[in-house]
This record gives structure tokens, C-alpha cells and sequence, in this order.
């Protein structure tokens, strides 16, 4: 009995650990967003960590019709670039407790740029994301749910 029940509290500690481990980390995960406004599944979003930053890009529109579609708003070097491959997040670092903040997130549908800052569900399932001018309370935010 004594042997069953140390093995199912090192399978736990395992889940428990490697639970902590996926929520920690953004390395190469997917996710896919929902428009804050109407509900509507968009795109999914590759997010990548080097040299301590997080940067994201689209990799799939769920709309065929804007699939094509050119980043004709967008700012800079990001003007006239396919919308699916576009780096609409960048330079976001981690302040601990799953959280990533002092970035900039692109909206490619009105090229407008804001500072944000990304929080990481407990579970590692959903991820927050905050889009802001000047001051988080002015702002909008998007759950972002993990793509398996």
C-alpha cells in the first residue's frame, strides 16, 4: 500500500511540475484569439522567447476571405506585408508571475501601435493580453486560449 501511494504522489508531483513548467514558458506556443468585441475566432498566434523577449506572429487567419489580406495600415517596415506572417507583438519581457509587460502589439486591422502586456493563466490554458495608450486602464484586452 505504502509503495501505491508513493507512486501516485510522484505522479502527482510530476503533473504538478511539469503544469508549472508549461504555464512558465511561451516558447513556440500557439494560441488562438477571440475578437473582444463580436466573439469571433480570428487567428492563431506563434509566440517566441529569445534573449529574454517575447515576440508573436500570425501563422493562420481563420477567415479564408482575409487569409490574403495586406497589412495596408500598418506602420514602417510592417506596411503592405501579408496579415497571415505578421509580427504584431514584440519586445515584451517577463516581470514574474507569468507575466510579460513593456512590448508593443500591432493591430493589423487598423495598424494602430500600443504598449501591452501579456498574463499567463494559472493553468498555462489562456493568456491575457492587455493593449494599451499610456496607462493600462486605458485600454483593451483579449483572452487568447491555447491551441493543443
Amino acid at each position: 500500500m505504502k509503495r501505491v501511494t508513493s507512486m501516485v504522489l510522484g505522479f502527482s508531483a510530476s503533473a504538478l511540475l511539469s503544469t508549472s513548467a508549461l504555464a512558465a514558458s511561451l516558447n513556440g506556443t500557439q494560441w488562438q484569439t477571440v475578437d473582444d468585441k463580436t466573439g469571433e475566432k480570428k487567428a492563431i498566434i506563434q509566440l517566441n522567447e529569445s534573449s529574454g523577449k517575447v515576440s508573436g506572429k500570425i501563422i493562420k487567419v481563420m477567415n479564408t476571405k482575409d487569409a490574403k489580406a495586406l497589412c495596408e495600415k500598418c506602420p514602417g517596415s510592417l506596411k503592405n506585408k501579408p496579415v497571415e506572417g505578421l509580427q504584431i507583438l514584440s519586445g515584451l519581457k517577463a516581470n514574474g508571475n507569468n507575466q510579460w509587460s513593456d512590448g508593443q502589439l500591432v493591430d493589423p486591422e487598423t495598424g494602430k501601435v500600443y504598449s501591452g502586456k501579456l498574463t499567463l493563466s494559472d493553468n498555462g490554458k489562456s493568456l491575457k493580453l492587455r493593449g494599451y495608450v499610456g496607462s493600462p486602464v486605458f485600454g483593451r484586452s483579449q483572452t487568447w486560449q491555447r491551441v493543443k
